[in-house]
């Protein structure tokens, strides 16, 4: 999956934000749908300041199609500079409408096509990589097949005591076989 950027009228955010900048990206996947309004500002305190309204606006002006929950919506907060840490943590844990995002500590604004990359690796894991021992054949540790059969269903005492036995010897092999690797 993958983010683009698309066209989208923030008139009714720039009218009441004239000093922000706001660009909208979008997953290129139907069925993984993912919003993204970033807001671009100079000013970490201008975020401070003005991230509830802003958040409130978009709540009001932005809904996700169908039935999908603010979970699939982002706002992120570039700037340059840094936000406060508290002020960052109060931002990015604050859930209603949307989920925050604070990508500060830029020398200078990123392009749209950098942000489009920084937005990827934050939200879609774009930099992860699957670690390439997954495809390697894998005996099992444990086979449980020759600990359990042959177990008693019957809720006859000695069926019982027979299985809290079973139990007690799975237990043991994987006592000895954690002890033996740690």
């Amino acid at each position: 999956m993958k983010l683009s950027i698309e066209d989208f009228n923030f008139e009714f955010l720039t009218t009441e934000f004239e000093d922000l900048e706001f660009h909208m990206f979008r997953s290129n996947d139907e069925l993984s749908y993912i919003s993204c309004i970033v807001c671009l500002c100079k000013e970490p305190s201008t975020i401070v300041k003005n991230w509830p309204e802003i958040q409130n606006l978009v709540s009001v002006h932005h809904q996700p199609p169908g039935n999908l929950a603010a979970w699939n919506v982002y706002i992120a907060f570039v700037t340059s500079g840094g936000v406060p840490i508290w002020d960052k943590y109060q931002i990015e844990n604050n859930k209603y409408a949307s989920r925050k995002l604070i990508m500060d500590g830029y020398a200078e604004l990123p392009t749209l096509e950098q942000l489009k990359l920084h937005l990827e690796r934050q939200l879609l894991g774009a930099d992860l990589t699957l670690d390439p021992r997954v495809t390697e054949s894998r005996e099992p540790l444990l086979s449980l097949e020759k600990f359990v059969r042959g177990a008693p269903l019957d809720q006859k005492t000695e069926s019982k005591e027979k299985r809290a036995s079973m139990i007690n010897k799975i237990i043991e092999t994987l006592d000895k076989n954690e002890n033996q690797k740690g």
